[in-house]
């Protein structure tokens, strides 16, 4: 295969799935479909058929971190369903704090779903629907009670210990050229979210809380006996992550089981476990899928030619890796934020592969750069962004995502910051990892 072609291909998925983005208004549960429509255009463009095989294979890569999801998504669905995530909010909202505290608290209690899950939606439709129904209800602005559930949603996606558009381009080129698995990055996770939450609340916490008087609202249920299963799981987890060397190797979904069948018993209030499940399970759907997209493109690129041939023409040219890196960072950001998460997601795929094959050895931190970059044109997109669906899923028309964005660029910017610096010193970055 010539260079020519190469792009050509590239080109092709980029443009099929821009257009089928623009065409189906960037519906996040489009989103999947289209990619794997556009992998089998880009088959048959290369005059290989529609390669089902390989377009499905890729996928297979991220089965396991499904099941992470998926466990976590129920969870934390039980959580809300049983009034746990209700009594938490009660006790925040029932006291008067200063308004930086207050807004730090009242985030990154929206972020526990997306902590133990690694995505956004199951926050947005879960601990979001609870603070932001709150918020408008004491009279906040529409645009403001969005932006606090958006950014609660993608920092919870970034904060550890998961973070969905992390694990794809961490496994999706593993160290030594296999598949790896996401574990190690809680630290990474927490220095890339925790300065972003900070600044975000000090700038923020006046401006959008500055007249919310402290009231719950509505009657007290429950008891301090329905937190035990989330402080459970969350002890479990840290000695997951730090004390694996005393402790026996549980893995994610055990761990959320754990916390799945405590909060069945120990709860606020009455709740079907299975229609809590169900309900997780959907919650998680559309963003599992997109993982799986990510598997399709990679895939698909790869079988016909596209990743070799242009990583070995920058080789060719002996195009230094880390300005490799830094370019397709940028451009993932650029073209994710105008075009959606669609393609942000499709030219990941590829640029992931480059990166590997760029910096050769130790690239654990660079991959990880390039997850933290996706989740942040999750948030920015100007099309199916996190935005619209905290709207959406709080019934609120009409808030641009373009005026979210100007009130929050500068926590986007620090979180873009430390991909950078991943990227670029991922050797010594790579201490993070635990």
């Amino acid at each position: 295969m010539n260079l020519a072609e190469a792009y050509l291909l590239l080109f092709v998925l980029l443009v099929v799935v821009a257009a089928a983005s623009v065409f189906f208004k960037s519906r996040m549960s489009m989103v999947t479909p289209i990619i794997f429509a556009a992998c089998a255009v880009v088959t048959l463009v290369a005059q290989m058929g529609v390669r089902v095989r390989e377009i499905v294979e890729g996928p297979f890569a991220y089965l396991d971190n499904a099941m992470w999801i998926l466990c976590g998504a129920m969870f934390s669905c039980l959580l809300y369903e049983n009034g746990t995530f209700q009594y938490i909010f009660q006790k925040l909202a029932a006291r008067k704090r200063n308004p930086v505290l207050q807004l730090f608290l009242l985030v990154l209690f929206i972020a526990i779903p997306g902590m133990l899950t690694g995505i956004a939606a199951v926050s947005v439709l879960t601990t979001g629907l609870i603070a932001g129904k709150y918020l408008l209800s004491k009279g906040v602005e529409k645009a403001k009670a969005v932006e606090v559930v958006a950014v609660g949603a993608v920092l919870g996606v970034i904060l550890p210990p998961l973070c969905m558009p992390g694990m794809i381009t961490v496994i999706a080129h593993g160290p030594a050229g296999y598949p790896g698995s996401y574990e190690g990055y809680f630290l990474p996770c927490l220095v890339a979210a925790l300065p972003a939450l900070v600044v975000y609340c000090a700038i923020s916490g006046s401006r959008v809380l500055g007249e919310v008087e402290a009231s719950a609202g509505g009657e007290e249920a429950g008891s301090p006996v329905c937190l035990v299963p989330l402080i459970v799981v969350a002890l479990l987890l840290i000695g997951h992550n730090f004390l694996y060397f005393v402790m026996p190797f549980l893995g994610y979904p055990i761990i959320y089981t754990i916390g799945f069948v405590l909060a069945v018993f120990l709860k606020a209030k009455s709740a079907n476990p299975l229609e809590a499940a169900a309900g997780g399970a959907r919650a998680a759907a559309v963003e599992v899928a997109l993982m799986f997209a990510f598997g399709a493109a990679t895939e698909t690129l790869t079988l016909v030619g596209t990743m070799g041939t242009v990583s070995a023409h920058m080789a060719i040219l002996n195009v230094s890796g880390i300005l490799q890196a830094m370019v397709l960072l940028a451009l993932v950001l650029a073209v994710g934020t105008l075009l959606g998460p669609g393609v942000a997601f499709v030219l990941g795929a590829f640029a992931d592969y480059i990166v590997v094959e760029a910096m050769y050895g130790n690239t654990e931190m660079a991959l990880f750069a390039m997850g933290l970059v996706l989740t942040v044109t999750m948030f920015t997109s100007l099309r199916g962004s996190i935005v619209e669906q905290a709207g959406q899923a709080l019934e609120v028309a009409g808030v641009d995502g373009k005026d979210v964005l100007k009130n929050t660029w500068l926590p986007v910017a620090l979180v873009v910051l430390v991909a950078v610096v991943y990227a670029a010193a991922r050797v010594a970055c790579k201490g993070l990892m635990i």
